[in-house]
């Protein structure tokens, strides 16, 4: 992609730990409701938050991830790791100087995002935006994160480009019953 060209361009960071059809569910609807020119996958070395080992290495979830998205020309795969995701979006964001930058999650991340490292910068660098999965809508209002920015939460799709950053955004989507966790629970019961 040429970084001198203004695009919108989401940013989905994750272990990735399989990837899976859930996660290009998701981004094929980042891609459509939002309108971006390209999602790029940031396949996390280690979350801070979570201490468990990974079932895969790293390079084995870079290379499923590449190949797991493969025919979707919008969704790219990169090795550009950062320890905290602010320090990610801020890399991207020299890189992709004229480009609106959209930071990607499940609703699942907003329960913890408040813990997340400097996580005020990631909302004023990026548009915050979130999307369903099962179980955790309910939470969602429940959360810090909801009740200290619910102010900040766009409710049309028209005014998410018009809007500043230090807002962010939610897309409803029934979800489709897959997650990572599940998959390592089989493949470690094998």
């Amino acid at each position: 992609m040429n970084s001198k060209i203004g695009k919108k361009i989401g940013i989905f960071s994750g272990s990735f730990d399989p990837p899976h059809k859930g996660h290009v569910h998701i981004s094929k609807i980042f891609l459509k409701k939002l309108k971006l020119d390209q999602v790029i996958w940031s396949v996390s070395k280690k979350n801070p938050l979570i201490k468990k080992k990974y079932y895969f290495n790293y390079n084995k979830r870079i290379n499923l991830s590449k190949k797991i998205t493969k025919k979707i020309k919008k969704i790219s795969v990169t090795k550009t790791d950062r320890k905290y995701s602010y320090q990610l979006i801020n890399f991207l964001k020299k890189k992709y100087k004229k480009s609106k930058l959209f930071f990607l999650v499940g609703s699942d991340n907003l329960q913890k995002f408040h813990q997340w490292k400097n996580f005020k910068s990631i909302l004023k660098s990026s548009t915050l935006v979130v999307i369903s999965r099962p179980g955790y809508d309910a939470k969602v209002k429940k959360s810090f994160f909801y009740k200290k920015y619910k102010n900040k939460l766009i409710k049309n799709y028209k005014n998410l480009n018009n809007n500043a950053e230090k807002s962010w955004f939610f897309i409803k989507d029934k979800g489709v019953k897959i997650s990572s966790s599940k998959i390592k629970i089989a493949l470690y019961s094998k």
